[in-house]
């Protein structure tokens, strides 16, 4: 099996852009656009050159899409909790969707710690906020004798409201604009992979587009894909937070569990065939180990005396019987624009700690191997990576990404 795992930085060595802040660029244009009627003598700001011309060039089509669809548009981005926050915040000149992740961990940790710590419900009135935009937003006098008392419930529903209208308004975004754009660079790293397993955490189909072609693939889009035909209702895509609460209150306390990317993962209909190739791998080697202690066991003069032998799934409990393994098969996993972030911890231990799986990390430089390196530790643990990346226990090596190369027609 040959797994080929990609994130956020796989789509932007490709030139297309796919930041949050390309995003929320995009989104205060065509504010701007929409109010105006028209795409000329608005500010473009750090719009993408590439949307941007695309805006310009196919401007009837645009008009077409952007304008007959303004009410859509309004609804989705206008007096949105989530762009206000952002873009107040002045926090999307950051490059990484981890930190669009963890600005909205923050907010929903805060609101969660409010109503814990008052010792309170969700249908419990809400007279004061200890996040500053929540509590401008909610909390807020409609005059000096009435204040405005919002349950935590009513604010839970609509951030998750918008949050929902966010994740469709970039939907929109990658399917109408940044896959309109040409890709006319590729890896040549990737282009050389004998890759059968694509796991993508990413919405667009980057990889089936530029690699995939006539290739007997399966792909897992763990995040959900980027679709022009869904809707808020419809759509899958995973945009949340990593779980925050100790063990002793996951189980219990899941008033904001609707944020949490396992919830979005399996609300939606995501799937996770990953854990059917790891659990294939894992099973693979567990039958092979079996079978040399049975080897050794059962043995006369260094002859094996068995055909068979019943062999128990150490994860299912199933008992299977098996035909003399004699080797295991060796499996190679490649990671590609992926932060390594501990966000994806689980993901990524069942496929890195498995002693017949090799692992090739690709990076772009060597800051980013710093950081790639650092959050392995969280992922793995220290102990665990030295033993992986060295002696004859090496299963783990870092590899500088080739420059891409010009896309021949």
């Amino acid at each position: 099996m040959n797994i080929l795992v990609i994130g956020n930085g796989f789509d932007l060595a490709h030139g297309l852009p796919t930041r949050y802040t390309d995003f929320l660029e995009f989104v205060k244009a065509i504010k701007q656009a929409l109010s105006k009627g028209k795409l000329a003598g608005i500010e473009w700001g750090n719009t993408d050159e590439k949307v941007k011309n695309f805006l310009k060039s196919n401007r009837w089509k645009v008009q077409e899409n952007l304008f007959l669809g303004k009410q859509t548009w309004e609804d989705l981005i206008n007096n949105n909790i989530w762009i206000d926050y952002f873009l107040q915040k002045g926090k999307h000149d950051k490059e990484n969707w981890i930190d669009f992740e963890i600005e909205i961990s923050n907010i929903i940790r805060s609101l969660d710690n409010d109503m814990k710590s008052n010792d309170e419900s969700l249908d419990d009135s809400v007279c004061q906020c200890s996040n500053f935009f929540l509590n401008n937003k909610f909390c807020s006098f409609l005059d000096e004798m009435k204040p405005n008392m919002s349950t935590y419930r009513m604010i839970r529903n609509e951030l998750l409201y918008n949050l929902n209208k966010l994740i469709r308004a970039l939907e929109i975004y990658l399917t109408e604009y940044v896959d309109k754009i040409e890709i006319q660079k590729k890896s040549p790293d990737i282009d050389l992979l004998e890759i059968d397993h694509v796991l993508s955490f990413n919405y667009t189909d980057t990889y089936e587009k530029i690699y995939g072609n006539g290739k007997e693939i399966e792909y897992d889009y763990i995040h959900g894909k980027a679709d022009s035909g869904s809707t808020i209702d419809s759509n899958n895509m995973v945009l949340g937070i990593d779980e925050y609460l100790p063990e002793d209150r996951r189980n219990k306390d899941v008033e904001f569990i609707a944020f949490k990317k396992f919830y979005q993962r399996i609300h939606k209909g995501t799937g996770c065939k990953y854990k059917e190739w790891a659990d294939n791998i894992y099973n693979n080697y567990m039958k092979y180990l079996n079978y040399q202690k049975k080897l050794s066991e059962q043995s006369i003069n260094g002859v094996c005396t068995i055909k068979s032998f019943r062999f128990s799934d150490m994860k299912s409990g199933e008992q299977v019987i098996v035909s003399n393994p004699s080797k295991y098969e060796k499996h190679n996993l490649y990671i590609f624009g992926h932060s390594l972030d501990v966000t994806d911890r689980d993901i990524l231990r069942d496929l890195i700690l498995n002693d017949n799986v090799y692992t090739t990390i690709f990076y772009v430089n060597k800051d980013v191997m710093g950081q790639q390196i650092a959050n392995l530790v969280k992922v793995i643990g220290q102990d665990e990576l030295i033993r992986r990346t060295g002696g004859s226990t090496k299963t783990i090596e870092f590899k500088q990404q080739q420059d891409m190369v010009e896309i021949k027609s």
